[in-house]
């Protein structure tokens, strides 16, 4: 479902040229739960942009669901981001003064879908990551693992084809973080498409696909024994 092809991303800084990635190459099936680990600076986030459409690659081939984004106009990017792929963040990027439930039906808002179905979806959504109870409260009034959980939520109310998690545990306490990793997994089993951009080995082996990028340059892992 997600094609990319000896993927290039340079920047110019002055009179230096800056070589982010490598020639990059990456498949992602539909159900996978992919892992991609690299250490600041090894140009991880640079790739998660170019995946989540938010960037664009120098050169190289970029194919979602079969059609070629490379070289689309900003505003089909846009149109084909908002209704493919679900983005989850380290810091969680509730808006404080709604409700958890406002915050997840938000983004079908902006699809402007109906009032009432809008509800009824972003009710399922926080029922499905576990934060039905508490969707009438604000961001102030959930511990972090609960925003993460509604971020989460908001991510998955549109019914992306791909979730792009970017360091999703980084701002958690350790046994949050697993909780986080857990729930992915859960998600995972129902069918949900993921790829975690990461720094912690912890959270990338617990993928089912581990992946490396270190210096722009990407490699496939096989899971430790």
């Amino acid at each position: 479902m997600l094609r990319l092809s000896d993927i290039r991303k340079t920047y110019r800084v002055g009179p230096t040229t800056v070589d982010v990635l490598r020639g990059v190459d990456l498949e992602v099936n539909r159900g996978d739960f992919v892992s991609i680990m690299g250490a600041s600076g090894s140009g991880k986030s640079t790739l998660m942009n170019i995946i989540g459409l938010l960037d664009e690659p120098s050169s190289g081939s970029y194919s979602l669901d079969g059609r070629e984004v490379s070289a689309m106009t900003d505003n089909r990017r846009s149109a084909i981001r908002n209704a493919s792929i679900g983005f989850v963040f380290q810091s969680f990027h509730l808006l404080p003064r709604l409700t958890a439930l406002e915050n997840v039906r938000l983004p079908l808002i902006y699809r402007r879908a109906g009032g009432a179905e809008a509800g009824r979806r972003a009710r399922a959504s926080l029922e499905r990551v576990g934060m039905a109870d508490r969707a009438g409260h604000k961001p102030n009034e959930l511990s972090d693992g609960q925003q993460q959980r509604v971020a989460i939520a908001r991510a998955l109310v549109g019914g992306p084809a791909i979730v792009l998690a970017d360091e999703p545990t980084g701002a958690l306490d350790p046994t949050t973080g697993n909780d986080i990793v857990n729930l992915f997994a859960e998600l995972n089993g129902d069918g949900t498409t993921l790829v975690v951009v990461t720094h912690d080995p912890e959270v990338a082996h617990r993928c089912a696909r581990h992946t490396h990028i270190d210096a722009g340059a990407l490699r496939e892992e096989t899971a430790p024994a």
